[in-house]
């Protein structure tokens, strides 16, 4: 459609990395994402920098840790101030600006909407955990309406364009068939619900909603529910399936770069957090990075350093938009505090010395990690009994499960660490902390199902 490279930008919201087998799982469940793999730079150790939705989204099109931009909360009270989003640098480029996504119609976060010349609502509800989410069928129908568009009047022009897919988020409702696939047992047998009785996070979920429904329904095999996750994630890899053949179809493949990711994970059952995305553990901030360059640039940079090559260091989500406007040639801002990847794939950059992590949703943690250590420390109590102050440490490379403390084992490689980190904090935001100015914004209570 032009001289100058396009780019989609597709996010498949609470995908876990584990899911995608080409990243070092061994789930069968997205044979399309693997096959692009394949032709791909994938990041095996890609963390968010915030989580959950809001907090991560902003540091993605932002390329700005949260510290600086300030959203460090889903559905919290601040609003991004006059940092630039990525569509914005990109339409003052000349590039068309396209959105299929609901972000900034449904959750009052109206910067989302920033910098798009069209914006392609694909409706559902964002706070879904008791309500009706959006399908992937359905994004794909906008999708293919953008395509129209560009078709029929921005043919010879170059275009950025963001699809977000939900269905891996509650409540997971997969097409029948789906989780049959991963499920064969008998799912009236199980500790689902005493073991959802355990936390108040769990008792919340059994107060209505899905999930109380579905344990009406005479499910309590955690497996199952799993199962269902599972499903989820193989009905949006074949929704993706069909968006490569779109981008094909089209002729565009040739000159679009293609990047696959996630804004957080999701709990299944680990550490106790059933069906939702708090704690900074693994599963949640370990997310997936898959990138597929253009034809030329590929062969600029060789393909034997972009296609099907897996990269170890340590990136983080606010790498994502400096690579795309690095792959463009378009110059980055002084607010992004992320690094273009394909200094990856030239050679000249081996990861990050450190990656981090914070939430402030339903709790109040903030993470580092070094190497083959992870320290997670708690700013405020939880409701799962930890304190605040309290620190957990981890050996990734012994205990990929994050099933051994060794804080106090490891005493000096903990202080070490937490040093480091707040030695950060400190230099970038001094007593004006956004962990502890803010409020926790969607507290767990037991009282009433959560949002």
């Amino acid at each position: 459609m032009g001289s100058r490279y396009n780019v989609v930008l597709v996010i498949i919201d609470t995908l876990r990395w584990d899911r995608v087998g080409c990243l070092g799982s061994n789930y069968p469940t997205m044979p399309s994402v693997d096959s692009l793999c394949r032709e791909s730079m994938a990041f095996t150790n890609h963390y968010s920098e915030a989580i959950p939705t809001h907090p991560s989204f902003t540091t993605m099109f932002t390329g700005t840790t949260p510290l600086i931009h300030g959203i460090v909360s889903h559905a919290g009270s601040v609003r991004l101030g006059n940092i630039l989003m990525l569509a914005e640098l990109l339409n003052r480029e000349g590039y068309v600006t396209i959105a299929v996504d609901n972000l900034a119609t449904h959750t009052m976060a109206g910067w989302f909407a920033r910098g798009y010349g069209y914006y392609f609502n694909i409706g559902g509800l964002v706070v879904i955990s008791r309500g009706v989410k959006t399908n992937g069928d359905y994004v794909n129908v906008k999708a293919r309406e953008a395509f129209d568009l560009l078709t029929r009047y921005h043919r010879d022009e170059s275009f950025f364009m963001f699809i977000h897919y939900w269905d891996p988020h509650t409540p997971y409702i997969p097409p029948k068939g789906y989780a049959e696939r991963f499920y064969k047992g008998d799912y009236t047998r199980g500790d689902l619900a005493s073991r959802l009785n355990s936390t108040r996070w769990g008792r919340s979920l059994l107060r209505g909603g899905w999930m109380r429904d579905l344990l009406n329904s005479g499910v309590n095999d955690l497996d199952y529910v799993r199962a269902l996750y599972d499903g989820e994630v193989a009905y949006v890899d074949e929704r993706f399936s069909e968006l490569m053949r779109m981008i094909s179809d089209l002729g565009l493949l040739e000159d679009t770069m293609i990047i696959i990711t996630s804004d957080h994970g999701e709990g299944l059952g680990e550490h106790n957090v059933f069906f939702d995305h708090h704690t900074l553990y693994e599963w949640d901030v370990k997310t997936p990075l898959i990138i597929r360059l253009p034809d030329k640039l590929t062969d600029e940079i060789g393909r034997g350093r972009v296609r099907g090559i897996a990269y170890s260091g340590l990136v983080q989500n606010t790498d994502i938009a400096p690579t795309i406007l690095d792959a463009l040639g378009v110059a980055k801002p002084s607010s992004m505090t992320g690094v273009s990847l394909l200094e990856a794939a030239k050679g000249n950059f081996k990861g990050h010395d450190a990656v981090y992590s914070l939430e402030n949703t339903r709790q109040t943690t903030r993470m580092i990690r070094v190497g083959e250590w992870k320290l997670i420390q708690w700013i405020r109590d939880d409701t799962y009994g930890k304190k605040a102050g309290h620190i957990e440490l981890y050996n990734l490379a012994k205990d990929p499960a994050e099933s051994r403390n060794l804080a106090e084992e490891e005493r000096e490689t903990a202080l070490r660490l937490l040093g480091l980190m707040e030695e950060r904090y400190r230099r970038i935001v001094g007593s004006k902390d956004p962990l502890t100015l803010q409020e926790i914004s969607l507290p767990i209570s037991e009282d009433k199902p959560p949002l």
